[in-house]
């Protein structure tokens, strides 16, 4: 028999942020294992043009977990809800905002690469269920 009490909310949320965090940490390490490839084995400007598409994926993530759960404590639905709708809309501004000046401010670039960074980061997030679940 399992005489375990389930988790309080409190200690429920501080499991969930601990897991999205370190979520987050594995995506950017295995984007950094990919980049060391790619700059040991091709020019600086796949390298760059790698990391810029991955952090074009991954800062907006940042901002949509800090969003999120960058609060103590519990907080009533609405609030955690409104969290949620306006972390996604920063996340999606951010996104559009960082594409943007890259392709703008970066030159050169290698367009191909650079949206396979961008591609990956986001692929990433299939890992998510997995890491979540622990």
């Amino acid at each position: 028999m399992n005489d375990r009490k389930p988790l309080s909310a409190t200690a429920l949320l501080i499991a969930k942020k601990q897991s999205v965090f370190r979520f987050i940490f594995l995506q950017i390490l295995c984007l950094f294992f990919i980049s060391l490839g790619i700059i040991f084995f091709t020019s600086g400007l796949y390298w760059y043009s790698f990391v810029l598409g991955a952090l074009c994926s991954i800062v907006p993530s940042v901002y949509m977990a800090w969003r999120v759960f960058g609060y103590k404590g519990t907080r009533p639905a609405k609030d955690v809800m409104r969290a949620f709708y306006r972390g996604e809309a920063g996340k999606l501004v951010l996104t559009a905002v960082l594409l943007s000046l890259v392709f703008l401010i970066i030159k050169p670039l290698a367009a191909g690469v650079f949206f396979a960074g961008f591609g990956i980061a986001i692929l990433s997030h299939w890992l998510s269920p997995i890491v979540l679940n622990k």
